[in-house]
């Protein structure tokens, strides 16, 4: 029986984030300040985004296993913190860049940023599939999959609605259509007609008219998409 994998959407979309950013930065003309801004943009969105996913997860997640596997916890903890250091790195590597002012300096900045978010995204590839390996493994053990859908659950309670609008943008893009299908559905089902709403219209946004067709005609029909 395929458990419920707690990190499968929001890895998937913060995986999409991590690939979409550092292909940006590749095509980057650090010379040009409308390219560059934007550059620029990117990347604070990820590093808000992946360290508002770290708190998350050192609020709701490891605790529910600290018991159970308390140097399994000590060993995430410290991921984060070094995750939080290589944020602050790109932090300042985007601070910098506004310090320059001729075209050869700009180029410079824009290659140590680029070098910085690179380490940033091996780093958090990694540490995402270890906790899908690792973690999962433990919750799988310990609770049920009702447990740990309210975990999830949880976490989306407690974060506030502008920054679940970004995440929803990046697991739409990073998930397949069977995958928004069943989001969607259960949506429907549970949350506030609003709610679903607000979802739907950020999927018709953010996919592919012949995706979100599919998805859109197995919600009507009320079944999930293959």
């Amino acid at each position: 029986m395929q458990r419920h994998n707690i990190f499968n959407q929001i890895h998937k979309g913060l995986r999409a984030l991590l690939f979409d950013t550092a292909l940006h930065l590749q095509r980057t003309d650090f010379t040009n300040e409308v390219e560059a801004e934007e550059a620029l943009n990117k990347v604070r969105e990820a590093v808000l985004l992946f360290d508002e996913h770290a708190q998350k997860e050192d609020a709701f997640v490891l605790p529910a296993i600290a018991e159970f596997e308390p140097s399994v916890v000590a060993t995430f903890q410290a991921e984060h913190v070094k995750d939080m250091a290589l944020s602050n790195q790109l932090t300042a590597s985007v601070e910098t860049f506004f310090l320059q002012d001729a075209p050869a300096q700009k180029i410079l900045a824009g290659q140590q940023l680029t070098r910085s978010f690179m380490a940033f995204t091996v780093f958090n590839l990694e540490h995402m599939a270890k906790e899908e390996d690792l973690v999962n493994t433990i919750l799988w053990r310990y609770y049920s999959d009702e447990v740990i859908l309210g975990m999830q659950q949880e976490i989306v309670r407690n974060t506030t609605p502008w920054l679940n609008d970004f995440f929803s943008k990046w697991m739409l893009r990073g998930i397949n259509t069977a995958e928004a299908t069943s989001w969607l559905q259960a949506v429907q089902a549970t949350a506030p007609d609003v709610v679903f709403q607000t979802l739907l219209n950020k999927a018709a946004e953010e996919l592919p008219g012949a995706r979100f067709e599919r998805i859109a005609s197995a919600l009507a029909d009320g079944v999930p998409t293959a």
